[in-house]
């Protein structure tokens, strides 16, 4: 279980102690920094530990963005800092040379010096000096705060007041770009399903693996050739990709991230999607028509338009570097509004691709199915590959961390 160790002076009808707890730490306090660090030393280096004013006043979800995202060995907030893994051992050199140095005094606050009070805020500074790398999430109207008398801490507490956190936790929990069909179809509920599943402790890899199940049942409804098969498999398919959309908003909601789940959610989505063109054909085959190259076909051109974007993603580490002439038009077209959704609705991305195939499933033919989207996945490749050979030709090489194009 993770350690919270709370510093300063308690502030009576603070509710910092159940915050802390409803997040899943071990509450403990100390009276000096000595006694916090000791406790520090006292969690094991393998367990997330952290440091909190006792005087914080915030938002529960500024401290859940802060305290408790997996992906950082260290990070901070103000008034609150934390560090797991790799990130413990550079926490307990800053701590220990705080501690020595003994002292500060709190930003705003004359008078005399105290040892406890706006120990984190110290901390973290010295993890910045140490040239460590603290990462400090963007709050935007999530209120992180250390007020320094009575005043403050209730101007503190009324703008805590006037912000719903929660509503600001379920708009982040949706991706800031996602296609058309997603954005208005999908996520204004889904989300909702993410936050359901969080309260009853189900995990982003158990949403995964039952949209994967969804998928595989309408593959077998398709199965059955029946007109009743296909108009199931249709609105099993739309099941299966609002499932595949919540796997991601529970994550972000509730800050499940893995490594296990990125890999299970992009290699699921390939299996779903096949495993659909199988069932589709094998249906088609059952009323006399054999569909079966074109469902390969459809397999094939969906495989090298994977590759091709990863591929390219790997070769252009910093896409943000490009200032090729095909960049520039892109951004200005990014400020016009509906040339953003018409951009990425041409590329067919999973949404609006899953979401023609199962309308054209209940509607249509098997036949008609593949035609389309074996017309529809080519012209979206040829789209998405003469940008890439565009920007490429005219971008030289810059080597920086992995950054994702979306074209």
């Amino acid at each position: 279980m993770p350690t919270a160790i709370l510093t300063g002076q308690p502030v009576p009808g603070s509710s910092i102690e159940d915050d802390l707890r409803s997040l899943g730490f071990a509450v403990r306090t100390a009276a000096d920094a000595s006694a916090a660090e000791a406790l520090v030393a006292g969690v094991p280096g393998d367990q997330r530990v952290a440091v909190v004013d006792a005087g914080f006043v915030g938002h529960l979800h500024a401290l859940r963005l802060g305290l408790t995202d997996p992906r950082f060995p260290i990070a901070a907030v103000p008034g609150a800092v934390t560090a797991q893994g790799a990130g413990r051992q550079a926490l307990t050199r800053a701590m220990a040379r705080e501690t020595t140095a003994g002292g500060g005094t709190p930003p705003g606050l004359g008078g005399a010096p105290t040892v406890v009070a706006g120990l984190p805020d110290r901390i973290a500074a010295a993890l910045d000096a140490d040239g460590a790398e603290v990462h400090r999430p963007e709050l935007g109207r999530l209120v992180a705060a250390v007020p320094v008398d009575p005043q403050a801490r209730n101007e503190a507490r009324q703008a805590v007041a006037a912000v719903d956190d929660e509503a600001i936790r379920l708009k982040s929990a949706v991706k800031a770009r996602d296609g058309f069909f997603t954005t208005f179809f999908i996520s204004p509920y889904s989300r909702y399903i993410a936050r359901w599943c969080a309260r009853r402790g189900l995990t982003p890899n158990q949403v995964t693996t039952a949209s994967l199940l969804t998928a595989l049942i309408a593959a077998g409804c398709a199965a059955t050739g029946t007109r009743g098969g296909f108009v199931a498999a249709g609105v099993l398919l739309i099941a299966s990709f609002v499932l595949d959309c919540t796997d991601g908003q529970l994550a972000r909601y509730s800050l499940q991230y893995s490594t296990l789940g990125a890999w299970l959610d992009a290699t699921f989505d390939r299996a779903k999607e096949y495993a659909y063109y199988a069932g589709l054909a094998l249906g088609a085959a059952r009323g006399g028509d054999d569909v079966w190259a074109l469902a390969l076909g459809a397999m094939v051109l969906q495989t090298c338009r994977h590759v091709v974007d990863f591929s390219f993603n790997e070769a252009n580490h910093d896409a943000t570097a490009n200032t090729s002439p095909t960049a520039a038009l892109s951004d200005r077209l990014d400020g016009v509004g509906w040339t953003v959704w018409v951009r990425r609705m041409i590329v067919l991305p999973i949404g609006e691709r899953w979401a023609m195939i199962a309308v054209l499933t209940a509607a249509t033919t098997p036949r008609i199915t593949f035609l389309v989207l074996l017309i529809g996945c080519a012209f979206a490749a040829a789209y998405t590959t003469a940008g890439r050979v565009l920007r490429s030709v005219t971008r030289k090489a810059t080597p920086g961390p992995y950054t994702p194009l979306t074209l």
